[in-house]
């Protein structure tokens, strides 16, 4: 008995996987999906190829220098105007404190 000819069109695919609709949305899913590091590797060495081959000839484009970005350093002290600040803190702290005093003051002698 001889074999029969395997089908390689749309139409026998589907009869074993499903609908073209699932097909669809399979090569979708597959175009979404990250490269795989074989992949990316490879991209990658092309590209380095392509470059260093662009020198060999001589037309590739002149590298600028790579300039450092300037990092903000992290904790700086910025010392504030001491003088200023300590005076208010410490007038609010004596109003609170004559304030207190005096309630209690008021509410003693009124008890009494």
């Amino acid at each position: 008995m001889s074999r029969s000819k395997k089908s390689r069109s749309l139409k026998g695919k589907l009869g074993k996987t499903g609908t073209k609709e699932m097909m669809k949305e399979q090569k979708k899913a597959r175009k979404a999906a990250s490269p795989s590091r074989f992949d990316a590797k490879k991209v990658k060495q092309r590209k380095v190829q392509a470059q260093r081959k662009l020198e060999r000839l001589g037309i590739a484009p002149e590298a600028e220098a790579p300039v450092a970005k300037v990092r903000p350093k992290r904790f700086t002290f910025t010392p504030a105007k001491p003088s200023q600040e300590a005076e208010l803190s410490k007038a609010e702290s004596q109003d609170k404190e004559q304030l207190s005093n005096e309630e209690l003051l008021s509410a003693l002698t009124e008890q009494n």
